[in-house]
């Protein structure tokens, strides 16, 4: 304490007892304003910490959620790139021709100048844009094999009165033929035919009796197996709605409602296609090795809330397997593993299909009775999506080929190539050679991708799913080298698929469950008769003219001469194609005449 400070103290103390009083009173209220001060600053500071993390943590979700939006951003850009190079860009999955894929190099510009004209005489084919390569002449007996799958009709042209005014009567003689070829198409004829039965008078009563006639298609109806035929197969074939057959038909004179059509179709799908769609599923079954996959479709009313998708699922034989190949269309609501449940109860085999979790689950219940294998084409998508997307711009093609999504495709394409040069071979040899030439490239694959680090912050999410991808089905992936039967991948069944997906891009949409079911029923009558190489149009008609005649009978045995690779509709499409024959006029012949005699006179 200082000198002044003890002063101070003598010198208050000198005071009076009231001065003092007044002087402790002051005190004490300064006391209590500082205690307030103090506990209202403690409470300011508590507030002040509580904001503090309150404004942390929102912080922290604010990150999180930009973090999160970015990343869904990203996402959708990629999905909007993808889509625009699947409509407008080519759609294949190989290296070089990502590489070298117009969009990713630069947007066409509408405002630049159109490309000059080819010169006079110079034509370019669409296999020649944008390849850079030059392709020679047709190969020779190309015409012939163009030519191989119509019937040959000949037309001998000689017109003797004018030949001998040009050359005098017995001048001249036929040394040889020349011969040239045309395509000829007739358009379709359609007319209204007025079929008569006779009604017979008998015996002396004269009761009046109608002669026995075949089964009518659809009694009392316009409908003929030919129009009915030509009514599935350009709905089913050439993906042509009801609507517009419609319009096709009022063009050539016949006023034919969609709802007539659509009724027709309806009936004969559950008559007459539905006892050979039954009889293609137990065929089948009874293969032991399969394809699938599935496709959504919209049906309207099949008492589910709007918008609801249900599934076409899709079966196939292997495309491996040296059998007539079968394709079978399954309508259900859902996508979930019950329809595979159903379908595959009692079968016992092989089926190769996509990564989807369904098929799986069938394998875990059915363990050593049904085995699953997995499709090497989506995991090569995977990295082809990938390597679409990365900006290219400035980067050479070696730096390219250097990408890691690059080398997969690489390496997954040389394991292609190695697998397509096996593919007539038998199972058996297919197997072992799977085993010299195909595994080593599996495994110089997998040797690859497995040692990327999938943790590596550089690499894209795109890569990450196509590694993890890769790293999660390899037991699946791998299958295709224990049996020659099995297939690499499953697009077979995508190929089968796409002509159903053409025709849903035009209808849209199913009204009722009893249309889906129809749909599915010729979809797989018209698939099977493509994938055995039979005319679609004959088929149709052939099962449409034989059907009725067995609808009484208890024994389905008939049903084997029904199938497109049957003797009996190979006769019968032999026999209609032949039908036809070409008009002809007073100078033309079918075959070669002979050099008429000169006429000498009496």
């Amino acid at each position: 304490m200082t000198t002044d400070d003890l002063r101070y103290i003598e010198k208050e103390l000198n005071k009076s007892r009231d001065e003092l009083l007044e002087i402790v009173v002051a005190l004490k209220k300064q006391a209590d304003r500082d205690a307030i001060y103090r506990i209202e600053n403690e409470r300011a500071l508590t507030a002040m910490a509580k904001d503090y993390q309150n404004i942390t943590s929102r912080l922290a979700e604010v990150l999180t959620e930009n973090k999160a939006l970015k990343e869904t951003l990203t996402r959708i850009a990629e999905q909007d790139q993808l889509k625009t190079r699947t409509l407008f860009g080519r759609g294949t999955e190989k290296l070089s021709d990502i590489l070298h894929a117009p969009l990713d190099k630069e947007e066409f510009d509408e405002d630049q100048a159109e490309p000059s004209p080819e010169p006079y005489g110079k034509t370019t084919s669409a296999r020649d844009c944008g390849s850079g390569k030059k392709h020679g002449k047709k190969h020779a007996g190309k015409r012939e094999e163009d030519l191989s799958g119509l019937p040959r009709k000949q037309k001998f042209i000689l017109d003797i009165k004018e030949l001998d005014q040009m050359y005098g009567e017995g001048n001249w003689r036929i040394a040889h033929w020349h011969r040239h070829t045309t395509v000829e198409f007739d358009p379709a004829a359609m007319y209204a035919l007025d079929t008569f039965t006779p009604v017979v008078s008998v015996g002396l009563e004269h009761e009046l009796h109608t002669a026995p006639v075949s089964r009518a298609l659809l009694r009392g109806s316009l409908a003929s197996p030919s129009l009915a035929a030509q009514i599935c197969y350009q709905k089913f074939f050439l993906a042509l709605p009801l609507y517009r057959q419609e319009q096709s038909f009022a063009n050539f004179g016949l006023t034919l409602s969609r709802q007539t059509m659509c009724n027709w179709v309806l009936r004969f799908a559950f008559d007459y296609f539905g006892p050979i769609y039954d009889h293609l599923k137990g065929r089948l079954l009874s293969v032991a090795y399969h394809q699938c996959d599935e496709t959504p479709l919209r049906v309207l009313r099949d008492g589910r809330p709007a918008g609801v998708k249900s599934y076409m699922w899709v079966h196939i034989t292997s495309e491996l397997l040296n059998t007539s190949p079968i394709i079978l269309f399954c309508y259900e609501l859902t996508r979930g593993t019950d329809h595979l449940r159903k379908f595959y109860q009692d079968f016992q085999g092989f089926i190769t299909c996509d990564a989807y979790c369904s098929y799986q689950v069938l394998e875990k219940e059915k363990q050593e009775v049904i085995t699953v294998c997995g499709c090497m084409m989506h995991l090569r998508r995977r990295f082809a999506n990938s390597l679409a997307l990365i900006d290219k711009t400035g980067l050479s093609e070696e730096k390219i080929r250097q990408l890691p999504e690059a080398q997969a495709l690489i390496l997954i394409g040389k394991i292609y190539d190695a697998d397509e040069a096996l593919k007539n071979l038998s199972a058996e040899e297919r197997r072992i050679q799977r085993e010299t030439t195909v595994r080593p490239l599996v495994e110089e694959y997998y040797a690859f991708t497995e040692g990327i680090d999938c943790k590596d912050p550089l690499i894209s999410n795109r890569l990450k799913d196509a590694l993890n991808y890769s790293r999660n089905q390899k037991e699946y992936l791998c299958r295709f080298l224990e049996d020659g039967n099995i297939p690499i991948d499953d697009g077979a069944t995508e190929r089968h698929i796409r002509p159903f997906a053409i025709g849903r891009n035009n209808f849209l949409f199913c009204n009722t469950v009893d249309g889906a079911e129809a749909m599915g029923i010729l979809y797989s009558i018209v698939e099977t008769a493509k994938a055995n190489k039979v005319n679609v149009y004959y088929y149709l008609r052939y099962i449409l003219e034989m059907m009725p005649k067995h609808m009484e009978d208890t024994d389905r045995g008939f049903l084997d001469s029904m199938m497109p690779w049957s003797e009996e509709y190979r006769e019968y499409e032999q026999q209609h194609t032949l039908m036809c024959q070409p008009e002809l006029r007073s100078n033309e012949y079918t075959s070669p005449p002979k050099t008429p005699h000169k006429h000498h006179a009496a």
